[in-house]
C-alpha cells in the first residue's frame, strides 16, 4: 500500500522558515537591529511624503474663498435713494445745496458788500427751508435776478426757489408755483417762488412757514428785521 505524501502544516512551515533564517545568519541580533532600523526609516519617509501631499491639497483649498450661496450669475442692483415725490427736492438732495434766484429789498434781502452774503427776513425763512430739506444754509448759492428773469430761472430748473421781495401776482402765479403769502406789507403780498408743477415742494415750504408762525420764529424775525410793532401773520394759502 502506497503512502500519500504529508502536506506540512502552518507550524511546520514556520519552523522551516526559522531554520533557514538561522542557517543563513539572518536571526543574529545585529542583523535584526539593522532590519528594524531600516523598517523605521521606511515608515518615517512614507509618513513624510504622505503629510506633504495632504498639506499641498489643503493649501490649494485655502487659496479659494468659501463658496457663497446663490447663483454665480446673481447680481446686486445698486441702491437708489428713495424719491421724495418732488423733482426739485431730489435735485437739491443730489446737489447738497440750494440755488436761489434772489432780488434785493430792504429788510427782506440785503447783500453785504463785505461778505457777499445776504441778510434779512426772507433769508431767515430761507434758512428754515434749507434745514427742512436737509441741506446746509451756508452752502446756498444766490443768483441775483430781477423781474421776469426769476420766473425763467425757475421754469428752466436753474433755480430752486425765488425770494427777496417776491410779490404774489396773477401773472406770476400762472407761470410758477408760489408758497405763501408769508408776509404782507401795505395792498402787497409776498411769497416764495417755486418751479412750476411741483406740489410736493410747495407743501413742504408751506409747512415750514406755518411752523415758523406757530412757534414764534416769524414774530421774532419780523421784529429784528422789520421793526415793531409786529403785525399778525398772514393766512397761508
Amino acid at each position: 500500500m502506497r503512502r500519500q505524501p504529508v502536506t506540512p502544516g502552518p507550524v511546520s512551515q514556520f519552523r522551516s522558515i526559522l531554520y533557514v533564517m538561522r542557517q543563513r545568519g539572518w536571526l543574529r541580533l545585529r542583523r535584526v537591529g539593522c532590519l528594524l532600523i531600516m523598517f523605521l526609516i521606511v515608515v518615517m519617509a512614507t509618513s513624510w511624503v504622505l503629510s506633504r501631499a495632504v498639506n499641498g491639497v489643503t493649501d490649494r483649498f485655502r487659496e479659494h474663498p468659501s463658496p457663497v450661496a446663490g447663483s454665480p450669475f446673481d447680481t446686486v442692483a445698486p441702491a437708489r435713494p428713495a424719491s421724495s415725490g418732488s423733482p426739485t427736492i431730489d435735485r437739491i438732495a443730489r446737489r447738497g445745496k440750494l440755488i436761489v434766484a434772489i432780488g434785493e429789498k430792504p429788510g427782506l434781502a440785503r447783500r453785504s458788500p463785505d461778505s457777499g452774503g445776504y441778510t434779512g427776513f426772507d433769508i431767515a425763512m430761507l434758512d428754515l427751508i434749507a434745514h427742512d430739506l436737509g441741506v446746509d444754509p451756508d452752502r446756498t448759492s444766490f443768483k441775483p435776478l430781477s423781474g421776469g428773469s426769476r420766473e425763467a430761472a425757475l421754469g428752466r430748473g436753474e433755480a430752486d426757489l425765488a425770494l427777496g421781495g417776491y410779490e404774489i401776482t396773477a401773472a406770476r402765479s400762472a407761470e410758477v408755483g408760489i408758497a405763501g403769502p408769508y408776509l404782507v406789507l401795505g395792498s402787497t403780498e409776498y411769497g416764495i417762488g417755486l418751479p412750476p408743477g411741483d406740489p410736493v415742494l410747495r407743501e413742504r415750504v408751506t409747512a415750514v412757514l406755518r411752523r415758523a408762525i406757530d412757534d414764534g420764529t416769524w414774530a421774532r424775525r419780523y421784529a429784528e428785521d422789520l421793526g415793531t410793532p409786529v403785525p399778525n401773520p398772514p393766512l397761508l394759502r
